[in-house]
């Protein structure tokens, strides 16, 4: 693997290499070469912790820095991950958004792992981190998406892609964080406040950032699934249309510490959200309210010996499904029973995460680079309790239902173990190659045996070469499996996981050391994918798709005072529903993304920069005789102003200039005319640096 030498770096070999020649050459050669090296260790460790090398690394990968986000007006998480080639965003009916990675089961949650600072948090309950979306872009210093399952960290498989969310906490000799206060305001009544501090000494750091958040969002909806008589017919006239509650309130607070060869990883995040479409596709009230707290805790030990390292991580997480909310509306008819002021509920169920890694690296070897380990993980639910109103009266106040018909398994549990062997081998300074395999083993049903290789070749510093085979799964998630007694979802446990085998070729041509063009080319064989509708609302493995597309990129500038980042996607392929025999087009999927941003600078203070957006137009699933979703196409455009002086930004942005109406695609018979997405918006953002 090559890496590019800095001027600085260069400039100091330079003068050593001058004072070698003025000085004694056999009394100082030794010294110089070693401070030498050692400048180039720092620069390595600089570009492989950067991911400044991204082009080397034997993935498809875009990595997107969060200064030059906060630039482009991008607010959270979610703004940032609509710029990646391949990815598009899908949502339900409780507003669990998603990112779609290159067309993979848009109707289920979980194909892509996120992990903030290496933690994984996906939530057990969908298998989704909709609670992270709204994470801001100020407490991200770097983003960096792998599309496609060939990343795997610490033994965790990445069905369709992997987000890494780099925070401020990342701090080393040279990279240093500054801290800082945030304050937002935007469309929606939305306001955000937060700040990052660090403090550190030789060998103790501290870093803790936090935020609040909240707006009173509320969109367009309806008629809602009462239209489509999905509690009868006799119901149907009950159907309404008026803005969802679609709005947000959380706060989030992060601590990492780091002592030596320890680290303590460790997060609260207090989410809480409008029911949204409803869960029994009702629309509710707007105070109705989904809660999906978030924490986390992990301690971590990583030591050098010589040419083996040591990395060992324990931790625990948390996270919970607390629903409150009208289930149903005035006057509904149940098999005879007149529910006269509608049917209530509250639903509560958490999960517990207790997971131990150990992992060895050995380098003594030459040429090679060793990695084995193992991860085990126990998942559970720890408590759960289940309210409705009086299904026997229709009487309004609610009943405890937690053990007589319970909307989730109480006991739910499952045991996973993986193995994971892996070796680096650099054969010369141009081909280097990564094969190994995880294997799994759960509670339920096996994954088994999956490898990876994969070969990056680099011509020379301009052009690069990647060839990349995968195996990996997805595991059915907690509401997959062992929901109960909801007449839209039925679990089930006898689920397979869903399994992929990817095929991928990229090539990189390198115009400068910041401008680049990457195109490649993937080939998708998934199976037993788990599908629920509206007429069999069990979950099941009935759907296979073979996905396959291209993606091209470029990064670059036009003149000397600007960035300009632009890319397409094409996907395409085939959906076979395995019970009914039937192979047909994608749905749910934009077979055309184009996507891509300019900054201009106008001064050293002032910059203007243009988002832009265009998604193609959707089929439908099998049986769905509604037109084809629609494509559209968004501009934003933001505003920044930099004092140097005092050291604060001042930055305005326009989402959505030209108000287009964007929807993202519903299931039939549940809301016909799909979810629609904000408007025209705005927001003003102040952030200073200490």
């Amino acid at each position: 693997m090559k890496y590019k030498i800095s001027s600085k770096s260069a400039k100091l070999g330079f003068t050593l290499l001058t004072l070698m020649g003025l000085n004694n050459l056999n009394a100082k050669t030794d010294d110089l070469l070693l401070s030498l090296s050692s400048d180039m260790e720092h620069f390595k460790e600089v570009a492989t912790i950067t991911k400044q090398n991204e082009h080397y690394q034997p993935y498809i990968v875009s990595v997107f820095n969060g200064k030059e986000l906060e630039k482009l007006g991008i607010s959270n998480l979610k703004e940032a991950l609509g710029l990646v080639p391949g990815v598009d965003m899908a949502t339900d009916n409780t507003n669990t958004q998603t990112p779609i990675f290159r067309g993979s089961n848009p109707l289920a949650s979980g194909q892509s792992k996120l992990f903030i600072d290496g933690i994984l948090v996906n939530n057990l309950f969908f298998d989704a981190y909709t609670e992270y979306l709204s994470f801001p872009i100020e407490m991200i210093k770097r983003v960096e998406v792998v599309r496609g399952p060939g990343s795997k960290i610490d033994g965790v498989n990445a069905y369709a892609g992997s987000i890494n969310v780099i925070t401020y906490a990342e701090d080393f000799k040279g990279f240093e964080s500054n801290d800082k206060i945030i304050f937002k305001y935007g469309s929606y009544d939305y306001k955000m406040g937060g700040f990052i501090k660090t403090y550190k000494t030789d060998n103790f750091k501290i870093f803790i950032d936090f935020y609040y958040q909240k707006d009173d969002k509320k969109l367009p909806a309806g008629p809602d699934g009462f239209s489509q008589g999905i509690f009868g017919t006799n119901n149907i006239a009950l159907s309404k249309s008026e803005d969802a509650p679609l709005w947000l309130e959380e706060y989030s607070i992060g601590l990492n510490l780091t002592y030596k060869n320890f680290t303590v990883k460790t997060r609260i995040l207090e989410h809480t959200q409008g029911s949204a479409y409803g869960i029994n596709l009702a629309l509710p009230q707007d105070n109705d309210k989904v809660k999906l707290p978030s924490q986390y805790l992990e301690l971590g030990y990583n030591k050098k010996f010589n040419n083996l390292n040591i990395d060992i991580k324990a931790g625990v997480k948390y996270d919970t499904f607390d629903s409150k909310s009208k289930l149903a509306p005035d006057d509904l008819n149940l098999s005879g029973v007149i529910f006269q002021d509608g049917i209530y509920g509250e639903h509560f169920a958490e999960q517990r995460t207790i997971y131990q890694s150990s992992y060895l690296k050995y380098s003594g070897i030459d040429k090679h680079i060793i990695t084995t380990g193992y991860r085990f993980i126990k998942e559970q639910t720890i408590d759960m309790s289940s309210k409705l109103s009086n299904r026997l009266t229709g009487d309004v106040a609610l009943v405890d239902y937690t053990d007589t018909l319970p909307f989730f398994d109480a006991d739910a549990e499952r045991y996973t173990f993986i193995f994971s062997l892996q070796d680096e081998y650099q054969l010369n300074s141009s081909i280097g190659f990564i094969y190994g395999f995880n294997y799994e083993q759960t509670s339920y049903k096996d994954a088994g045996f999956e490898p990876r290789v994969s070969m990056v070749y680099q011509v020379d510093a301009q052009n690069i070469f990647k060839a990349i085979y995968s195996r990996s799964h997805r595991n059915a998630s907690w509401q997959e499996m062992f929901t109960m007694n909801n007449l839209a979802r039925v679990g089930s446990t006898s689920l397979n996981p869903e399994k992929v085998d990817a095929f991928e070729v990229a090539y990189i041509r390198k115009l400068s050391s910041d401008t680049y063009m990457q195109s490649n080319i993937f080939y998708l064989l998934n199976k037993d994918q788990i599908y629920n509708s509206s007429d069999n609302p069990e979950y099941r493995n009935v759907v296979d798709t073979d996905i396959c597309g291209f993606e091209l990129e470029y990064k670059g500038y036009i003149t000397s005072v600007d960035q300009l980042y632009l890319n397409y996607s094409y996907i395409t392929g085939v959906s076979n529903i395995t019970d009914e025999n039937k192979n047909e087009s994608l749905p749910n999927i934009a077979n055309h993304l184009i996507k891509g941003y300019y900054i201009y600078n106008l001064s050293s203070a002032l910059s203007i920069s243009g988002v832009a957006k265009y998604v193609g137009s959707k089929d439908r699933v099998s049986g769905d005789t509604r037109e084809k979703v629609k494509d559209y196409s968004t501009i934003d455009s933001s505003l920044q102003y930099k004092n140097k002086k005092y050291n604060y930004n001042l930055s305005f942005s326009i989402k959505n200039i030209f108000d287009t109406k964007v929807t993202f695609p519903s299931p039939p018979n549940t809301y016909e005319q799909d979810y629609e997405q904000e408007r025209r918006n705005f927001l003003v953002t102040l952030k200073k640096e200490f």
